[in-house]
């Protein structure tokens, strides 16, 4: 995997650089922020979609559904106690004439996509702080 670098741009908005990629996180203007960009947690719930909507294109791509695109709206329900993500409930939408044995292949299909499965079974967290 290439290195992911995060740096301070400034206030509360970072840059997020892999392959030559950028990517801003910033709070909102409540949360002490300029709101440049979505914040960490919502990139975090950004990267599920985004895992689980590729992941079912190319599926559906390779298997001929192409009478429409795949989409998915997300909500994220925020805890308190610890501070965290509760839930992500989230609307896949699947191109149309997908038959229901497809769709139940998909749902199973996509439990083992690699962030679902890293939320399921969290990686070991190893900080080193210079």
């Amino acid at each position: 995997m290439d290195l992911i670098t995060v740096t301070r741009k400034s206030g509360l908005e970072f840059s997020l650089r892999v392959r030559g990629h950028v990517i801003t996180t910033d709070m909102s203007a409540a949360e002490g922020g300029r709101d440049t960009g979505p914040n960490p947690v919502e990139l975090l719930a950004c990267s599920v979609g985004s895992c689980i909507a590729t992941m079912v294109q190319g599926y559906c791509d390779e298997h001929g559904y192409t009478d429409g695109d795949v989409g998915m709206q997300l909500t994220l329900e925020l805890a308190t106690d610890p501070k965290r993500i509760a839930a992500l409930v989230m609307d896949l939408e699947l191109p149309n004439g997908m038959p229901e044995s497809a769709k139940e292949g998909v749902r199973r299909m996509v439990a083992g996509f690699p962030v679902p499965q890293t939320l399921r079974c969290p990686p070991r967290l190893d900080i080193e702080i210079s």
